[in-house]
């Protein structure tokens, strides 16, 4: 039975997100590539390029031994010491990590070591190996940098997106595994530091790359046509839309190249953003779809009518597809759904031009299958019809991988970086919807986020007792997930998941106290059989409690004020979960450990350390090994990103409820 199910596997097993590509394929020497990261070196030696020294990084990185051991580290290991930091009230706290995030988050944009534009995802460069940009990561990271400069006009943070437009105009025209900037190419998921792809084997495509690069540089676009300047306006128009392809392909906008490729792609499948499954996923359709928007939006702006068109059209045509992710019985958002791959897309595999790889992807495919129907002729010859049918549903859920709850924090992140300013967001609405909601609502995700808190709730040691205390609890990717940072063995509670969480309900406030202060008498909060379910599970013990399901709950309405201060506990509390689990000094890795001991790494060959638990303290350079909180990638981009989006929100909600009379200007909510 085994036999069969490794037969009808489709393809090989995924990579997991920016896990050690050697330690998954069991590479033994040279590149993924089959060669140096920048391109064959002629002389048989890695060419002196960043890329060449990442490809060095990840030759000496260890690999597992069969038997599953590895050889023991022969060091001492530092003692964790008493991280001042978690002691803190939440208020100084937040006042002193906001600038080290911002500090560490620029630090990774243009390190030493790379080119103008680069964002690294992490300075790790072995166990795990960051040091790629990788193209949601760095618009995630950037769009941080635009809200910025439009807030503040920084000088430094201009510099900072032109070159990231640069860089992403040179990678766009890269020949990569899946194409060219024409037909395909902009699927591919990384890049080395200096600008070349990677062509080793992994998830592609994956379109919500594009997509938030649109949504990203969209946002700087349309704001920069309003300033009235001159030159940003004429910059618009050169480096991102339409750009000047009179004067060749390689001359086209940015976000031009972006949204054709989106508009002419969005059907495919792809795989998602944690690069492990591919099929249709909530977190990519609602990322383009916003990005069409957006783009049709621009276009508009400049006159460029039919393109426009074009893009508001393919917008419309995703609406259908993000319908299908509400299981109504489960009452969650699914974050997957239609599992299945592109067959020319060479996923999990790639060479110098990807052909090799089609074929022999395909190949394989075809010799799975004929195996597959030999142990399918052999089950009918023994009568075993009705066990092979069981098979059958065995095999068709293993496409998942694992992830057969459908259950993601990539749901929340997904409102979060598309849905901002769509009914994703919002949970009020008119009065009249009481009987028909719309079926856009933020309703459906904090549904989701209520039935990830219960399951993270017993799936990590260090959130034992949380929530029967009425606190938040600890996130990670999702309740199946195996990924240690490094390795496949337990996962972990991550910095990112868990602030998505909290800026996702300070959202949710941002919304209830615009609605407070509506002049349309109308607008009222309907509390749907979902939302009042999904209330009461959230808040157990909100008082005053809320009215009977079915009606609306009005502004005026003394628990209307209760629900938007509770809504405010618990997102600080979840902000009060990153203060206990920070790494010292306030650095934030990708992963914490999952029952909030601070640990050294585990063993690998040749005593080689995981780069979280190396230490970095004043000195030390990652010379040596010290107990940290902290796991997988180091100081990762997207984790800063995080918290500083998240405090915004929080400040935005903290203002909003002040505005509105719900609470004491300057005074802070009482943590649960």
């Amino acid at each position: 039975m085994q036999k069969v199910l490794r037969f009808l596997r489709l393809g090989p097993k995924p990579v997991r997100r920016k896990s050690h590509i050697h330690e998954e394929q069991g590479v033994a020497g040279g590149s993924p590539e089959g060669g140096s990261g920048g391109g064959p070196a002629t002389d048989g030696s890695e060419s002196a390029t960043p890329a060449a020294a990442s490809n060095q990084a990840e030759q000496s990185a260890p690999k597992s031994h069969a038997d599953g051991k590895h050889v023991a580290t022969a060091h001492k290991i530092r003692k964790a010491e008493p991280n001042p930091l978690v002691k803190l009230p939440l208020e100084e706290f937040i006042a002193r990590q906001t600038p080290f995030a911002w500090e560490r988050l620029t630090a990774n944009i243009f390190p030493e070591g790379t080119t103008p534009g680069c964002v690294v995802a992490s300075p790790s460069k072995a166990l795990p190996d960051y040091w790629y940009q990788w193209t949601r990561d760095s618009a995630v990271c950037e769009r941080v940098i635009v809200e910025r400069f439009v807030d503040e006009g920084r000088a430094e943070d201009w510099k900072r997106l032109e070159e990231y437009v640069e860089a992403s105009r040179i990678m766009q025209h890269k020949q990569t595994v899946l194409g060219g900037f024409q037909n395909g190419g902009l699927g591919e998921v990384k890049y080395h530091v200096d600008y070349e792809p990677f062509t080793g084997p992994w998830g592609r495509p994956q379109p919500d790359g594009p997509g938030s690069r649109i949504i990203t540089l969209a946002t700087l676009a349309i704001y920069l046509l309003t300033t009235g300047d001159e030159q940003k306006m004429a910059y618009v128009k050169r480096a991102l839309y339409p750009g000047t392809p009179s004067e060749g392909i390689e001359h086209a906008g940015v976000i031009k190249g972006d949204l054709e490729y989106v508009a002419t792609s969005w059907r495919k499948y792809g795989f998602d953003l944690w690069e492990e499954v591919s099929g249709r996923h909530f977190y990519t359709l609602l990322t383009l779809r916003t990005a069409l928007f957006l783009g049709a939006r621009l276009a508009n702006q400049l006159g460029d009518a039919g393109p426009a068109t074009r893009y508001m059209a393919a917008a419309d045509e995703i609406d259908p597809y993000l319908r299908r992710f509400w299981d109504d019985e489960r009452g969650i958002m699914k974050v997957t759904i239609d599992f299945g791959k592109e067959p020319e897309a060479g996923a999990h595999s790639g060479t110098s031009d990807g052909r090799d790889s089609v074929v022999a992807q395909q190949q394989q495919q075809e010799e799975q299958t004929q195996q597959a129907v030999k142990a399918e002729q052999e089950e009918e010859e023994t009568g075993a019809d009705a066990e092979w049918h069981k098979l059958e549903k065995v095999v068709k859920a293993d496409e998942t991988h694992g992830k057969t709850s459908g259950l993601d924090t990539a749901v929340v992140l997904a409102v979060l970086h598309a849905g901002r300013g769509t009914p994703w967001a919002r949970i009020s609405t008119s009065v009249n919807a009481v009987a028909d909601p719309p079926f856009e609502s933020a309703t459906k995700v904090l549904s989701t986020l209520v039935e990830l808190m219960d399951q993270f709730s017993v799936r990590y040691p260090l959130n034992a007792g949380r929530r029967a205390n009425g606190q938040a609890v600890a996130l990670g990717r999702y309740d199946e997930d195996v990924y240690d940072g490094v390795h496949m063995s337990v996962a972990h509670p991550w910095y990112l998941c868990t602030l998505g969480a909290a800026e996702f309900l300070f959202l949710l406030v941002s919304d209830l106290t615009a609605m407070s202060r509506s002049p349309t008498p109308t607008t009222m909060l309907p509390l749907t059989p979902l939302l009042h379910s999904t209330l009461t599970r959230l808040l157990p013990t909100l008082s005053p409690p809320l009215p009977a399901v079915n009606s609306a709950l009005a502004p005026s309405d003394p628990a209307f004020k209760a629900l938007v201060c509770a809504l405010l506990a618990l997102g600080d509390s979840f902000i009060s979960i990153v203060q206990e689990f920070v790494g010292q000094g306030g650095h934030l890795s990708e992963q914490f450990e999952r029952d909030g001991v601070p640990r050294g790494s585990e063993p690998h060959e040749g005593g080689l350390i995981e780069d979280s638990k190396r230490d970095y303290s004043d000195g030390k350079n990652g010379e040596g090994e010290v107990e940290a909180i902290g796991r997988g990638a180091r100081d990762l981009s997207w984790s800063y990103a995080a918290w500083i989006t998240c405090l915004d929100e929080r400040q935005r909600a903290v203002v909003g409820a002040e505005r509105a009379g719900l609470t004491a200007k300057g005074k802070a909510v009482a943590v649960l």
